[in-house]
């Protein structure tokens, strides 16, 4: 499968998670670019069955793609739902990748996170026609942070 492939199915997954709620603040992001644009993404993306060896798994367990809520609050998406033939094949694609590449698993998670990060984005503002977007994952820059909007009040204090 080729790059811009993986990256539609990872972004026709992901946006099939939505709406979610912080369980903290209850904040509703009702479509994967509110999670994007109100979120701050955390480090690393994480895949369980390539981090214990067993990305062929019958079961996989997923992975986890983390960011704070404007609360402070950890969201995590996970791929746990995620049908296992897509699983495997974005694992293999990964592991391909891997040896062509000389790059970490999570330097792979990471760039197939920013990759939809900046399909999503860029189609939010227009910027990607759908020729586009199925002909490969482009680069794009992310919005300037004045761009998003502020919390509604300063964030609960942490006990």
């Amino acid at each position: 499968m080729s790059e811009a492939e993986i990256v539609r199915m990872s972004r026709e997954f992901y946006e099939g998670l939505f709406p979610k709620v912080c369980p903290n603040c209850g904040r509703r992001y009702d479509t994967l670019r509110d999670y994007i644009v109100a979120s701050q993404r955390l480090w690393p993306t994480l895949n369980y069955d390539m981090e214990l060896g067993n990305d062929k798994s019958p079961r996989p367990i997923g992975g986890l793609a983390m960011a704070n809520c404007l609360c402070g609050s950890t969201l995590a998406l996970s791929t746990k739902s995620m049908p296992v033939s897509q699983t495997h094949l974005i694992m293999e694609w990964i592991r391909t990748e891997m040896g062509r590449r000389g790059a970490k698993q999570a330097e792979l998670l990471d760039h197939l996170r920013d990759e939809v990060r900046k399909q999503v984005l860029a189609e939010a503002a227009g910027a990607v026609t759908p020729e586009l977007k199925e002909a490969a994952c482009v680069q794009f820059p992310d919005p300037a942070p004045a761009q998003v909007a502020p919390a509604a009040g300063p964030p609960p204090r942490q006990p």
